[in-house]
């Protein structure tokens, strides 16, 4: 009686054969679902940053646009200029409260933000009570006094969140 060897080398590569397939299709799902989370994380990345470029912007823009009103000595222009900066501030507040939706990790520096944010605004208040040669005499000493350091203040907590999401970013890559 002679035992025939090739069904048994047959059944043999064959499982070999399976277990190959089974093998690159779970390697496969792997590699997808890594993908997959990568790509989650570089879009809330990308969401993160975008919102703070947008709240830098801002900013920058308002102190552009409160340095304008403060050079310009004809007051029927300063409804545009308050409804401008309202459209910042407001801008900057919505902003802020996405922030704080996507970068739960950074809480407190998000509410220190805001807080900073808040006061930066507040500023502005009363500049638009001001006479023609109030603005003349006091605009300088204000925008150095009181603009610039809580613009850069606001700018700096701004830039510390950036660089927490990045190594946030770079640790969970």
């Amino acid at each position: 009686m002679r035992f025939r060897t090739w069904p048994v080398a047959a059944v043999g590569l064959g499982s070999l054969l399976l277990l190959i397939v089974v093998s690159m299709v779970t390697t496969s799902r792997k590699a997808q679902d890594i993908y997959t989370q990568l790509d989650q994380l570089n879009s809330h990345h990308h969401d993160v940053d975008a919102k703070l470029r947008r709240l830098r912007s801002d900013v920058n823009l308002s102190g552009i646009f409160v340095r304008d009103y403060l050079l310009d000595i004809a007051r029927e222009r300063a409804p545009e200029y308050r409804q401008q900066l309202a459209e910042f501030r407001t801008g900057n507040m919505t902003t802020v409260a996405e922030l704080r939706a996507l970068a739960e990790p950074h809480e407190e520096r998000i509410r220190s933000l805001q807080a900073q944010l808040e006061e930066y605004w507040e500023t502005f208040d009363p500049l638009f009570d001001w006479t023609v040669s109030e603005k003349i005499f006091r605009s300088a000493a204000f925008l150095r006094q009181e603009v610039v350091p809580r613009r850069d203040a606001v700018l700096a907590i701004a830039q510390e969140i950036e660089e927490l999401n990045n190594a946030n970013v770079a640790e969970q890559r």
